[in-house]
């Protein structure tokens, strides 16, 4: 694989992260990425759905093999949606910035998700391997998104604007590109930089979602170790991590 990956096209698939973890349990090598144009049962963060409908978008994953300690599948997400963002600001000339954690934002609309998961050694000790799954809209669906999505999602290029097939793989050969060269330095967060750089709720009001309560509170930061800074209306700061909290903006 003189590019780092090997890219296999599939016209539809339940989940493209779903199939992966099949061929990395039968000894798939690092660099194996699978791209579907449809996904059936696309997969989101906490269980969720993620809408995946025919001719719409791009949806890919991505196998990498890593010795690697536990703590380090947490950098996983941030690294690939600078990936992404690179990937999308180079092939569209679209700028995208980042909703902490995983969320990439076009025009105040979610254009794509990132769905990392990972296996351990049998001791527990290490990473056996990792998946990432990356799904971009690049167009609307034909009569829009789905009730519950419409206020939230959006995507790449407008209705009138029909991006070509050879775009959809130059996507994803660029963000996979990205991809590879950046897992070589996971642990180094080499690209935390960026990923600060693209983070649209610094500095804004947003709420913060508890599993049952909510809180008004400003975005001040995040640390090397993915947690965010906030403060609430009071004047009491905390950092808070993504497993305990989510935000709204």
């Amino acid at each position: 694989m003189e590019q780092g990956y090997q890219l296999q096209i599939f016209d539809s698939l339940p989940s493209t992260n779903t199939y992966l973890q099949e061929l990395a349990e039968q000894g798939a090598p690092s660099g194996t990425a699978i791209l579907a144009r449809h996904q059936t049962a696309g997969r989101g963060r906490m269980g969720r759905k993620f809408y995946s409908p025919q001719g719409t978008g791009l949806y890919m994953s991505l196998l990498l093999r890593m010795d690697e300690s536990p703590e380090t599948a947490l950098l996983l997400t941030p690294m690939a949606a600078v990936a992404a963002a690179e990937g999308i600001e180079a092939v569209t000339g679209k700028s995208v910035q980042i909703k902490w954690v995983n969320d990439l934002f076009y025009r105040s609309k979610k254009v794509c998700g990132i769905l990392a998961q990972s296996k351990l050694t049998e001791d527990g000790k290490r990473l056996s391997y990792a998946i990432i799954g990356i799904g971009i809209n690049l167009t609307a669906p034909q009569g829009g998104f789905p009730q519950e999505l419409s206020e939230i999602a959006g995507a790449l290029y407008a209705e009138h604007e029909h991006p070509t097939e050879g775009l959809l793989q130059t996507l994803a050969e660029e963000i996979l590109s990205r991809l590879v060269q950046m897992s070589g330095e996971l642990t180094k967060r080499t690209y935390l930089p960026a990923y600060r750089e693209r983070l649209c709720m610094i500095g804004r009001r947003v709420t913060v979602v508890g599993q049952d309560w909510e809180q008004e509170a400003a975005a001040l930061a995040v640390d090397d170790d993915l947690r965010l800074l906030v403060e609430y209306a009071d004047g009491r700061r905390e950092w808070r991590s993504t497993g305990e909290i989510r935000i709204r903006l």
